[in-house]
């Protein structure tokens, strides 16, 4: 899942007002700390092991994915 599709698209369950809390967050220069926040989540959540994988595990690696192409962008 590239960052632009997700940003650019957004969510509707995010937006406030028609604005999406990323772009909040890239504009008060916290998009970084906000993106390996989220890594830091979705990676803890399925810090038990490979016995534990499941759907869900996949969609948090996905986003793990997500977050990390954020920073890779921004440092490009």
């Amino acid at each position: 899942m590239p960052p632009d599709n997700k940003e650019t698209n957004g969510s509707k369950y995010y937006k406030t007002d028609g604005v999406e809390p990323i772009d909040l967050y890239r504009d008060g220069g916290m998009l970084q700390d906000f993106a390996l926040a989220n890594i830091i989540k979705y990676a803890f959540r399925n810090r038990r092991g490979a016995d534990r994988l499941s759907n869900k595990t996949v969609q948090d690696m996905n986003k793990v994915i997500h977050y990390a192409e954020i920073i890779k962008k921004m440092l490009e």
